[in-house]
């Protein structure tokens, strides 16, 4: 009997920081009250959510880049009425 090894097309553990766009969210950070949320990583099953991490009780959820691209968007001045 011979011996075979088998690989399962298994997802891997982290994603590719290189190829997905939500990258570079990864460590930005907002205050809310009196908590800080940080982007800690991207999700595993969705590159197009993020895991955000609350620093005031250690909780920690996905949610949608785009909104937290949203949330990070800077305004550059008022606009007129």
């Amino acid at each position: 009997m011979h011996a075979e090894q088998i690989a399962f097309p298994f997802r891997t553990k982290r994603p590719d920081r290189h190829n997905n766009p939500s990258a570079d969210l990864i460590g930005r950070s907002y205050v809310d009250g009196h908590a800080i949320i940080t982007v800690a990583s991207v999700c595993l099953n969705d590159d197009r959510r993020v895991m955000v991490a609350r620093d005031l009780d250690g909780r920690t959820w996905s949610m949608p880049a785009w909104l937290m691209r949203l949330i990070f968007l800077e305004k550059n001045g008022k606009r007129a009425a």
